[in-house]
């Protein structure tokens, strides 16, 4: 296995952000959307705007870019967001809001990778728990959180233009 570069994203990567943010989300759940409804989703999601204010803020925020072992292009991304309330109990933590990697590079062990130093960036803000929501469909990556120490809290809902698709809560201390 390939060791991973990751290093924290500045407001110079916004750009990188949003094209493998793009591509990453396309390759990965284009099936869920209209051709138009997931532009206006990735449009919303990915805006200038709405990623300078993540990285104007990062007592609240953190960007992770991950490399392959060569450094030259991003192959993931991760986005943390410090003292987040789940949304089943409402215990605070950091919420893993988005972690991707570019379809070529799924199952190559990048994943597990990011996670450990995720966790470990955690740890250091002093966070209690980690915590993320996961498509209810997305058994894959269920499996994947369950075997890094994630348990199942809850369900809750989201729909896209297409489905009504719902996501499963998890969570897993890391205190």
């Amino acid at each position: 296995m390939e060791a991973l570069t990751i290093r924290p994203a500045t407001e110079h990567d916004i750009e990188t952000i949003q094209y493998i943010g793009s591509i990453t989300y396309r390759d990965h759940f284009a099936s869920l959307w209209t051709p138009d409804g997931i532009e206006r989703f990735l449009a919303a999601d990915f805006t200038t705007d709405a990623l300078r204010t993540t990285f104007g803020s990062p007592a609240h925020h953190l960007w992770l870019l991950a490399y392959e072992a060569d450094g030259r292009e991003p192959v993931g991304f991760a986005k943390i967001n410090w003292a987040m309330p789940e949304p089943i109990q409402g215990q605070r933590g950091a919420e893993l809001q988005k972690i991707y990697f570019t379809k070529a590079c799924v199952g190559k062990g990048y994943g597990k990778q990011l996670l450990d130093h995720i966790v470990a960036c955690a740890r250091q803000h002093a966070q209690q728990q980690l915590w993320l929501d996961v498509l209810k469909s997305n058994t894959g990556a269920q499996q994947f959180y369950q075997r890094s120490g994630f348990r199942p809290l809850g369900e809750i809902p989201f729909k896209t233009d297409l489905h009504e698709i719902g996501m499963l809560v998890m969570t897993m201390g890391i205190a």
